[in-house]
């Protein structure tokens, strides 16, 4: 499968970023735009010039991580159930809190490529503010895994939060993303997707269409 201009400049500058000694790349991309792809096609190269030895993704539900352990296996020509011979996993943050010693001891033992998708989930600056998942990439992952990236759609958390492993802009305390792929590019690129609006905790909305206005 090809690739889109921005999924290869994004995997050109992740790879510039990692070669340079930062482990941990953020990519703030617009929902549809391909993340899964670009990740998976930065993991098979990665590990097929001998970069790391494993692969570990992380998403929001299991819907999501079967999708990502279909497109891993697609691009790496290698298996990602986890079992015996596999080149790793694809397991929801929920899965975070339960996962064992034995686990972790990969992280001592072999070079780790993890992937966050969606990764305002995670929460923390420090383990003082951090939400459980947060907590857990903070303690076992963070200066553990050879190199790390974070894929999210919307850079930001209603609580406000700090998003875990992620760098701000001090001035006005704004996320520092590696890449953007926002909605401008992807209309210049005529690959927008339709946007669902959803309004929340919201008394009273009003929309105006050229000369109407509904309520």
């Amino acid at each position: 499968m090809n690739l889109r201009p921005w999924q290869e400049h994004c995997i050109n500058q992740a790879l510039s970023n990692y070669s340079n000694g930062y482990n941990h790349f953020l990519t703030l991309a617009t929902p549809g735009a391909g993340k899964t792809l670009m990740a998976s096609a930065l993991a098979s190269y990665l590990l097929k010039n001998k970069l790391i030895d494993l692969i570990i993704c992380f998403s929001p539900s299991s819907i999501v991580a079967q999708d990502f352990a279909e497109s891993l296996e697609t691009q790496t020509g290698e298996r990602f159930d986890g079992l015996m011979g596999a080149k790793g996993r694809s397991l929801t943050y929920q899965s975070l809190q339960f996962l064992d010693g034995q686990f972790w001891q990969l992280f001592e033992s072999n070079r780790i490529f993890v992937i966050f998708d969606e990764i305002h989930h995670c929460a923390g600056s420090n383990l003082g503010n951090a939400n459980s998942w947060g907590e857990q990439i903070l303690l076992n992952i963070h200066d553990k895994a050879k190199f790390t990236l974070a894929l999210t759609g919307t850079p930001w958390r209603s609580d406000t939060a700090p998003i875990v492993l992620s760098k701000y802009i001090q001035s006005d305390s704004q996320i520092a993303c590696d890449y953007v792929y926002g909605l401008a590019e992807a209309v210049r690129d005529k690959v927008c997707r339709v946007p669902q609006i959803v309004a929340v905790d919201n008394v009273k909305i009003s929309v105006v269409d050229t000369n109407t206005t509904q309520v």
